[in-house]
């Protein structure tokens, strides 16, 4: 308020371009710490998601295959994130945004997803009750983008602790700036934005398009939305071109 005022408002911040995430999906860094950030940051973007929701994901909010209990075949190797909560979601029934297969192996999220949980030394626990009440939050499992602490001799490991909003946030504009872009001109909500500026150009419809982001739960139409295939839920992942 007091900048708007002096004339000197906070600049605008810029969406993340489908470019940017192709980028990241194709980086290969040595680093523990680095794959969590373009990680965090291709999550995010792809399923417009806010900074402190991809800070709250558990390992156990990686629904593998979950599309393909629709019973129509084609959708194996996708996956579904499991936000438990969201700005929209007033009766926690949860939000599932899909990842689906992408042509090219080398930008596949869903395959490298699973290869960071297994570098991380990230699995789901056995006592896990997330599939049985996806509404609270579990108990026993670990944080997907976990912090990392500097062990004896040098080894970096994940710890059990999960990220803060802000640092989601600051790992986004890092992972920007890998990429070539002015971290000063990012945020944590440039992933959202980037992925809802994304699949607008891209002409997906806006009903499809807010099943991907979680926007308008509230108008009553939405709670009849009960699509026979689960393709159109990949509309937003699409328009990334992966």
């Amino acid at each position: 308020m007091l900048g708007s005022i002096r004339g000197r408002p906070l600049a605008l911040k810029l969406p993340i371009q489908r470019a940017t995430v192709r980028w990241l999906l194709a980086w290969r860094p040595s680093a523990l710490a680095a794959h969590r950030a373009r990680l965090l940051t291709v999550v995010a973007t792809l399923a417009c998601m806010r900074v402190n929701e991809v800070a709250r994901l558990q390992v156990c909010d990686l629904w593998f295959d979950y599309l393909a209990s629709y019973g129509v075949p084609g959708f194996e190797g996708t996956c579904s994130v499991h936000i438990d909560r969201r700005k929209n979601d007033t009766v926690r029934k949860g939000h599932y945004p899909a990842f689906g297969c992408s042509r090219d192996p080398a930008l596949d999220i869903v395959a490298q997803l699973q290869t960071w949980l297994r570098v991380a030394g990230l699995a789901v626990h056995q006592a896990c009750a997330k599939r049985t009440r996806p509404a609270a939050r579990c108990a026993v499992c670990p944080p997907l983008f976990p912090l990392t602490r500097c062990a004896a001799g040098g080894v970096t490991l994940v710890t059990n602790r999960p990220c803060s909003r802000q640092q989601a946030s600051d790992w986004i504009r890092w992972a920007i700036s890998q990429a070539g872009g002015d971290s000063a001109r990012f945020s944590g909500i440039s992933a959202r934005k980037g992925g809802i500026s994304t699949a607008i150009e891209a002409g997906v419809d806006e009903a499809i398009l807010y099943l991907q982001s979680g926007h308008g739960q509230a108008l009553p139409a939405r709670a009849y939305m009960h699509l026979k295939s689960p393709a159109r839920f990949l509309e937003t992942f699409e328009a990334f071109g992966l």
